[in-house]
């Protein structure tokens, strides 16, 4: 009995392994990735190094001031969000952010840490200030992932431009 029990799950495992397997072969999604990423940065900021986690982040000189965004921090933030399709090109996938055309929306508001954003952007507030303006390289492992999100596909990379507006430090809360 405990034999047939056994066999009958190593079947049934294996039916729902295969069957979850969708086909797609999301490890060569993931090299595909890193090379357009790679091939990206190499053409957009030559000798750029990525953090630890393999963030790119590239703050534009004069903006920012203040002290640095702490975690526990609630920061409001106005952004645009592109999907990086190839080495030369990307997709513009959110069109209600705050860069479009010269319009300003209602800026977007998390706490840093509290995993309520992407990783890569709550990474990425900790290395500005207030009136900050970046642009960020966001891999899909601090991104989306295999699941990709609305218009973001499975291990693609997110380009983000993004303007600290303003920052509500975790005391005053």
């Amino acid at each position: 009995m405990k034999k047939t029990l056994a066999i009958v799950f190593l079947v049934l495992g294996t039916v729902a392994f295969f069957a979850c397997n969708d086909g797609i072969d999301y490890e060569k999604m993931r090299k595909e990735e890193l090379a357009i990423l790679d091939a990206y940065i190499a053409r957009v900021h030559p000798g750029a190094e990525p953090t630890p986690s393999g963030l790119y982040y590239f703050n534009e000189e004069g903006t920012g001031s203040g002290d640095t965004i702490k975690l526990g921090d609630r920061v409001q933030i106005y952004y645009a969000t592109w999907a990086l399709i190839d080495a030369e090109d990307s997709v513009l996938v959110d069109e209600t952010s705050g860069y479009l055309d010269g319009h300003r929306y209602e800026p977007y508001s998390f706490v840093v840490g509290a995993g309520t954003s992407i990783t890569g952007l709550e990474e990425a507030t900790r290395y500005m200030q207030p009136g900050t303006r970046s642009h960020l390289v966001i891999n899909s492992e601090l991104a989306y992932g295999q699941q990709g999100s609305g218009s973001i596909g499975s291990f693609q990379t997110v380009l983000m431009e993004v303007e600290v507006y303003k920052v509500i430090p975790l005391d005053t809360e």
